[in-house]
């Protein structure tokens, strides 16, 4: 009994010993660039796995059995700093530790295309400027999609428009999509017929981006027509010089569900480098009926042979299908519930959607920097991307009324309805199938450009924008609903606008018998032959070739830009369905384009500046 106590007492003040030799240690960790705490801050005592994470006052405390040593603060966008800490009694307070920005995200990480992506300098370049780091894009996205990262940046509003994933659109300063530029890395992405964005085609970019970059007004971007409302550019990571890999899984509401892998090689003593990363989402969305599903994909190769020539080689792209809900009467979600959509139904006893957005459209660019001397410096991409896909929906007479039953469509009903066609062939106006209307286009490009610094204050850059696209637009049967085919004829137009008598034209009639998959991967590689093409067939082929320049000077407190660009576009119509052989080739129609803008920045001291900028600008319609 008596050895049993003393070992107890032993033990207790074994104990006793332990817990009084440990040392606190404790401080604040701040954003130095936003002059801010900073939450979620990793700080780990070095060469120990003992750590902890900042709260959100950016505060923390760190209990340690050393009397000195390292502490190590991280956070991903930031510089890792190294703090030493001597302990004197029992605590330690570190005080305010500020952590910068990590400049890599902005050059090093990014090493490509350095003059093509114009990346604008706060307080320096006279413009609007925000930059929303990877950091805020992983917190602000969550699961939606790249979008909602520019929520809340002045003067940007973000709205969704078909409750479907990525139906959404963007306006800055008022201005729709089509007078705003988007930016891949420098590289054009607004649609090359309409100048709009389709954000479900650029759903991998919150996974990719590293930074993005809005310029409110009339920014400095490189191009040889810019834009009015601003200029929206997203810079992905490149091949990362740093060796490392993750894994992650997510899930949200409404059987949200992500998984994401990602590998870096790191730059390897031969120069090379390898980024992957790899996704898949899937859900059933938050109204009824809009389900979606899709991949992410991001493929980079660097090469680096000397401190001249730098190379880098991308390949990305989201492959997606979601289904759609349209605006409806507020009578009809009083009568349904909110998350009403009368889009879908169901075909013997399957879940079926009359409106399905599916695409899959690669971008594909390769950056090279030439650093000629040490004032001169070449940046050239070469970019292309292939999209193929398109939107699903009714085809009918307009005098066929679709039934429903309790809100939703009675795919039964016409199914039953298109049975009895004679031989299985349907056509209008009794007959209603389900359609794709594809768009398929084939995108081509080069921007280039020189600088040359005169001195440290004053530089020059030279540059072209030269851009050939081909567009093909056509409808397909993606379901027959119970037809083996369907039928349809149509008069041959001439060169004329307005028919006085169609009967005197030449007819036409084809019958189709094939469905196709609205996959987006099966409709990458698988397009409808002519015979098998409904409603209307044509193609738009534009051209696009201009150039530009800027002069630049600034020094501490003053800076000013002048910049000049001038272009043509050419268009160029086909119609193969609605007209006649003769008649088929529109004439090549050219539209000169071209802006004239400058501003001015002057810096009072850290806390204020003044700029302003102004120009003359003529886009192509």
């Amino acid at each position: 009994m008596k050895i049993f106590k003393n070992v107890l007492l032993a033990g207790f003040f074994l104990i006793t010993m332990s817990v009084f030799s440990q040392s606190k240690i404790t401080g604040v960790i701040f954003d130095g660039d936003l002059n801010q705490p900073l939450a979620g801050a990793s700080v780990v005592v070095k060469g120990t796995s003992n750590g902890t994470a900042t709260d959100l006052d950016g505060k923390f405390e760190l209990t340690t059995t050393q009397k000195s040593g390292v502490i190590s603060v991280s956070y991903l966008g930031f510089v890792t700093k190294s703090i030493p800490f001597t302990v004197n009694g029992n605590s330690v307070n570190l005080g305010q530790i500020v952590v910068l920005p990590d400049a890599s995200q902005l050059q090093e990480v990014v090493v490509i295309g350095k003059g093509i992506i114009d990346v604008a300098k706060e307080r320096k370049t006279p413009i609007a400027v925000s930059t929303i780091k990877a950091v805020e894009i992983q917190e602000k996205v969550g699961t939606a999609d790249v979008t909602q990262a520019l929520v809340n940046t002045p003067s940007v509003y973000v709205a969704g428009q078909s409750g479907g994933y990525g139906d959404s659109r963007i306006t800055v300063r008022g201005f729709q999509q089509d007078n705003t530029a988007f930016l891949l890395n420098g590289q054009p992405i607004n649609g090359m017929e309409d100048g709009k964005m389709y954000w479900s085609n650029w759903s991998g970019m919150s996974d990719i981006a590293n930074f993005i970059q809005v310029q409110r007004g009339l920014g400095s971007s490189k191009l040889a027509i810019s834009s009015v409302g601003g200029t929206v550019n997203f810079v992905t990571r490149a091949t990362d010089k740093k060796e490392g890999g993750f894994v992650s899984m997510g899930v949200a509401n409404s059987d949200y569900f992500k998984s994401t892998a990602a590998y870096n090689t790191g730059i390897m003593k031969n120069g090379f480098g390898m980024s992957v990363m790899l996704s898949h989402w899937q859900g059933d969305g938050y109204n009824q009926g809009t389900r979606g599903e899709g991949q992410n994909y991001f493929i980079s190769f660097g090469y680096k042979p000397n401190d001249k020539h730098n190379f880098n080689f991308l390949i990305t792209g989201a492959p997606q299908s979601h289904d759609q809900n349209f605006t409806k009467k507020i009578s009809d979600y009083l009568t349904y519930g909110r998350k009403y959509n009368n889009n879908w139904g169901t075909l013997n006893g399957d879940y079926l959607s009359l409106r399905t957005n599916f695409y899959h459209k690669p971008v594909a660019n390769l950056n090279w920097d030439f650093n000629i001397n040490e004032t001169t410096q070449l940046s050239t991409v070469l970019y292309a991307s292939w999209g193929r896909g398109g939107g699903t929906g009714d085809y009918k007479a307009r005098n066929y009324n679709i039934p429903y039953t309790n809100g939703q469509i009675n795919f039964d009903q016409i199914y039953a309805n298109n049975l009895t066609a004679p031989g299985g062939i349907g056509s209008q106006p009794a007959n209603m199938l389900i359609r794709a209307s594809m768009n398929n286009h084939a995108w081509y490009g080069v921007v280039s450009n020189l600088k040359k610094e005169i001195n440290k204050n004053l530089s020059v850059n030279f540059g072209l924008d030269l851009r050939t696209y081909n567009g093909d637009h056509y409808r397909q049967v993606s379901n027959f609903l119970g037809l083996n085919g369907w039928t349809e004829s149509r008069y041959l137009r001439d060169n004329t606008h307005i028919i006085p008598n169609p009967n005197t034209l030449p007819s036409a009639s084809n019958t189709v018998t094939q469905s196709y998959n609205i996959n987006p991967w099966y409709a990458f590689f698988n397009s409808a032959s002519d015979k098998q093409k409904i409603d209307y067939d044509y193609s738009e082929t534009i051209t696009y070739g201009g150039v530009f320049g800027q002069v630049e000077y600034s020094n501490d407190k003053f800076s000013t830009f002048f910049q000049g660009a001038v272009s043509n576009q050419s268009h160029q119509r086909f119609d193969y369905y609605d007209y006649q052989d003769q008649y088929q080739d529109s004439k090549k129609v050219n539209n000169v384009g071209f802006n004239v803008k400058g501003g001015a920045a002057y810096n009072f001291n850290e806390q204020h500046v003044v700029y302003g900028n102004a120009g003359y600008y003529s886009r192509q319609p």
